[in-house]
């Protein structure tokens, strides 16, 4: 942030940054993490999946209607409100901190799983209905296809296939990927603060709801439900720190897209992402 406030780095700068991380950066450090995973690690994280699925689409579903069926607030509204509680960062704000928390095989599954739920699952059902609500026609089946074409999907679920089949990436090239790949995490937080300085980031009792929301009582409600279901300590950890990263960008770049709550959307973003280094830490104070 401290960039964008002396001058050195405008909005356009965080387009570009933004562009270099999710077009090269991050697709190179995830195919390299997910690549150098043994297939039997990959196989044993089938059930983080589905609890990082049920987290991201069922808060989803459950904070959109209560927002728009009991609250009967704006339909564009409760849509983009329910996005900002659901989907976490963790392309951008994941990328950076999943590695420093656990292993880096870890990580990448990590990312790679959320990346792919994200994009092929949750997105396409609010790219859905936004459309329906603005009268555009977009089938979800050419949504998904359109997202499958984004490097950062594609090489998440190549590597995953590639992976599964028993291949394994000669060294050399593993250690370029690697090391482009790491400057994604960087790259993705410094594009973040030029884009949250350059925001409206006012605090509404709203906004203020939507951040505790987000960042404690999602994954809390998610950490409840694991523990009642008997699930290993250490498939909760890694679930419940990964839906307590802050909420991601899609949330406000739709907004401003869609012209509907784009203030709301930023400050939110901003929000979550300064008091995650609150709670992000406790979380893993209580999980350890």
């Amino acid at each position: 942030m401290l960039g964008a406030k002396i001058g050195d780095f405008d909005d356009r700068d965080s387009q570009k940054l933004t562009k270099l991380v999710l077009k090269y950066a991050l697709p190179m450090n995830i195919f390299a993490g997910i690549l150098g995973t043994p297939r039997k690690v990959i196989i044993a994280d089938i059930p983080l999946a589905c609890w990082i699925l049920v987290g991201m689409v069922g808060t989803y579903a459950v904070a959109w209607f209560i927002i728009r069926k009991i609250g009967h607030v704006d339909s564009r509204i409760s849509a983009l409100r329910a996005l900002s509680i659901a989907d976490p960062s963790v392309p951008f704000i994941g990328s950076a901190i999943l590695p420093l928390l656990f292993a880096e095989s870890i990580a990448s599954i990590d990312i790679g799983i959320s990346t792919l739920l994200i994009n092929v699952i949750l997105l396409p059902i609010i790219f859905g209905q936004m459309a329906s609500i603005s009268g555009e026609h977009i089938g979800i089946g050419q949504r998904i296809v359109q997202t499958l074409k984004k490097p950062l999907v594609f090489s998440a679920l190549t590597a995953f296939i590639l992976a599964l089949c028993g291949l394994k990436m000669p060294v050399q090239l593993a250690n370029t990927f690697t090391t482009l790949g790491k400057s994604s995490g960087g790259l993705a937080m410094f594009a973040t603060g030029i884009i949250l300085y350059t925001r409206d980031l006012k605090l509404t009792k709203q906004i203020a709801l939507n951040t505790v929301l987000k960042n404690i009582a999602v994954p809390t409600i998610i950490w409840g439900i694991m523990l009642v279901c008997g699930v290993p300590s250490n498939v909760i950890r890694i679930a419940v720190v990964t839906l307590a990263i802050p909420t991601a960008t899609m949330p406000t770049s739709l907004a401003i897209r869609y012209k509907s709550g784009e203030s709301e959307m930023a400050a939110t973003q901003f929000y979550t992402t300064i008091l995650a280094i609150i709670t992000l830490s406790a979380f893993m104070l209580l999980l350890s």
